[in-house]
């Protein structure tokens, strides 16, 4: 049996100290009627505070006139200051947060998993968010939290304390040392579904390991602190404890148990908003956590920080009429898909992928406020960016992924933030719930036109559309990723995902393929090739051909490249090889230009604009480039007509046919003109 002990310990334990006696009803009773008349609390909340402070006449003397606050302290926050009551609490009076915000990301959303239609870590939805009590103004200092049901409530609380013991154990410095800093301790009431009688508690506000280690070292179950009344109990319990100190018989166990039945504390009692705030009470317990986890030494990171600022974004668009009740749920993922189709809203997690990023890509005078509300409420050193508004908005579609592997969505979570191109955050655009096959037609429209007519940059809403709608079956199931770096690496090209899907919906192959990603993951099957026709590819095996990160980067390069050699023996086939050929070589001229210039002369600069380069070999070369451009040209021009939107024949004329006609043989003597033109000039040199 290991000693508590020993000399090899780092740290020496804390002196072990009498514990005072358990306080009388009495004294707890005024306690607290002083908090009600003081603060505006319920009773409930009232006795649940003086029921966990251990000297409950010294905080009712600290509190003084109710109308002449003499030691409350104010903490300022956002949006206003927070009050709070500083003291030491008995540790089986509290009950750490069953939310604990650092469980954020591993979550099982209903909208992922039916709630009790998967594992034990989705036997229940996540207990919600904490709300201001109805009827009551939303600075009054306690919160409500509705659950199913006591199993609800022991369900979460032992999920959350599983991942705190797991991740962030404090037992070991606890056991020496006791709980050295405060706890954030607010009075919370959870409201039953099953129609069982509220029950209010002292809640840890801020997930608190510190508290879940102590209820682990003294072995108690936390979800039972709000459901018993153990005063008799406890009164037992810590006259046995100063019984063995008196006697010098304290066991390790009961010097463990000593150091950690007491512990401090800051009681959350109260806020005054200022006079730019709309948020209330709950709102500044969040900040208030918030500020304090943002810094080491152990930070929630980037996961649960973005689960947490996307939450309080929905609540602040709901407080401004932004967003309805049923919608907050909706991009929490906090309902089923069947409460969602009975809402009217969709099913399919790409097109919720696609509201969401509609969502926090509006960023409009009214949207962009609430996002700046909420982020600045919980964070003072965050920008409110687009960058910020795209990794707010993975936090919110990555509910609707489960796997039973953490680090595939890890995974996912980190590619989905790069399949969101810079267009999605810069252009006009929304969300239209259409369905695949009616977007897929616009889209193709948007891009013929943009392929007839060059002053078009941008194809258009429908393709954007398109585009962020397929992110989603295409990230999750794995049909593209994001870099993998240079180590063993297939990857042809280190662009992100969003600037792979980007080149897709600028091409009438890409709309094709993009309308396949959203057909196929709706009807649950591995996401098959299409052709530039929209046809199913299918392999020299005749099997269909299924697609990959690889083959989309190679199918769909960035501009100015070609796709991978066919190797085909058509015409069409062959000409592509030789265009592939073609841009090899150009980028390798390119690089060899930019090479001539970094020989460096006596003087320090390039030595080629010193001594130049023999005039004949640059006039031979400047008729080849100017060749080559003219015939780029036309050859684009060619395209565009060969491949852009079809015009309707019933507005077109002959003499409209003629014109173009016309105007291609122009392309072909302006073309000759400048031929003759550069050897003119060489011939005369």
């Amino acid at each position: 049996m290991k000693k508590f002990f020993s000399q090899n310990d780092p740290v020496l334990p804390r002196p072990l100290e009498k514990l005072p006696e358990y306080p009388h009803a009495k004294s707890r009773r005024a306690l607290a009627e002083r908090l009600v008349a003081a603060f505006g609390m319920s009773e409930a909340a009232a006795d649940a505070i003086a029921n966990a402070v251990v000297d409950p006449s010294a905080v009712r003397d600290a509190i003084g006139d109710p109308k002449n606050l003499r030691w409350v302290e104010e903490i300022a926050v956002p949006g206003g200051v927070v009050l709070g009551l500083r003291t030491t609490v008995w540790s089986r009076r509290i009950m750490p947060d069953p939310r604990n915000p650092r469980i954020g990301p591993s979550r099982r959303h209903p909208f992922a998993v039916d709630p009790g239609a998967g594992g034990e870590d989705s036997r229940f939805r996540p207990v919600p968010e904490p709300r201001s009590p109805d009827g009551k103004p939303p600075t009054v200092p306690e919160l409500v939290v509705d659950i199913e049901s006591r199993h609800h409530l022991e369900w979460a609380s032992a999920q959350a304390a599983n991942y705190v013991l797991a991740e962030n154990d404090w037992r070991d410095s606890i056991r020496s040392q006791g709980v050295m800093e405060a706890v954030w301790l607010v009075a919370t009431t959870y409201l039953h579904a099953d129609g069982s009688a509220p029950v209010t508690v002292i809640n840890s506000a801020e997930g608190s390991s510190r508290g879940t280690a102590v209820h682990n070292i003294l072995d108690i179950r936390s979800s039972d602190v709000p459901y018993e009344d153990p005063d008799a109990k406890l009164r037992t319990t810590y006259r046995k404890l100063n019984d063995a100190h008196e006697r010098g018989a304290t066991t390790p166990v009961q010097a463990e148990a000593r150091r950690c039945e007491r512990m401090p504390a800051l009681i959350l009692v109260g806020f005054k908003p200022n006079s730019t705030a709309t948020a209330g009470f709950p709102t500044a317990v969040k900040s208030l956590v918030a500020l304090r986890h943002v810094d080491p030494p152990k930070p929630w990171g980037e996961g649960p920080a973005n689960e947490a600022l996307a939450d309080e974004v929905l609540d602040e668009l709901f407080r401004r009429n932004l967003i309805s009740a049923t919608e907050r749920m909706y991009y929490a993922g906090s309902c089923t898909k069947t409460q969602a189709k009975e809402a009217h809203l969709q099913e399919c997690p790409a097109c919720r992928s696609s509201r969401i990023v509609a969502l926090f890509g509006k960023a409009d005078d009214q949207t962009g406020e609430a996002v700046r509300i909420a982020v600045t409420s919980q964070s003072t050193r965050k920008r409110i960016s687009k960058k910020l508004c795209n990794e707010l908005a993975t936090a919110l579609i990555v509910r609707s992924f489960a796997s039973n592997d953490t680090n595939k969505t890890d995974q996912v979570r980190r590619y989905m933030r790069h399949a969101f191109g810079q267009a999605v955050y810069n252009e006009s655009w929304e969300s239209t719930g259409r369905d695949t096959d009616a977007l897929a037609k616009e889209a193709l429209q948007e891009v013929l036109r943009a392929i007839g007519d060059e002053t078009i940059t941008e194809p258009g809403p429908a393709s954007l559309e398109l585009a962020v709608r397929a992110a989603y079956p295409l990230v999750v199931s794995g049909g593209i990723s994001a870099d993998r770096g240079t180590a063993n690496n297939d990857q042809p090209d280190r662009r992100n995902p969003g600037e792979v899907m980007d080149a897709m919906r600028r091409t009438v192959h890409g709309v094709h393929q993009l309308a396949q990603a959203l057909k196929d993951f709706t009807a649950g099957q591995l996401i098959r090739a299409v052709d530039e026709n929209g046809a199913v590819k299918k392999k020299a095996d005749g099997n269909e051909m299924i697609i990959n990160d690889a083959y989309l980067r190679q199918q769909f390069p960035p501009p100015g490249k070609t796709r991978g050699r066919s190797g085909g023996t058509m015409p069409t086939e062959q000409l592509k090889d030789r265009v592939a050929d073609l841009s090899d070589a150009l980028d390798k001229l390119d690089e060899v230009f930019k090479s001539v210039a970094t020989v460096i002369g006596n003087d320090g600069g390039p030595l080629v604009e010193v001594d130049g380069v023999d005039a004949q070999f640059c006039t031979a070369r400047r008729q080849v480039l100017t060749r080559i451009s003219d015939e780029l040209s036309f050859w684009a021009r060619t395209w565009r007509r060969r491949h852009g939107a079809p015009v309707t024949p019933a507005i077109v004329d002959e003499a409209d046919a003629d014109a173009d006609e016309e105007e291609v043989e122009d392309d072909y003597d302006d073309q000759e003109n400048v031929t003759e033109d550069v050897e003119d000039e060489v011939t005369a040199k």
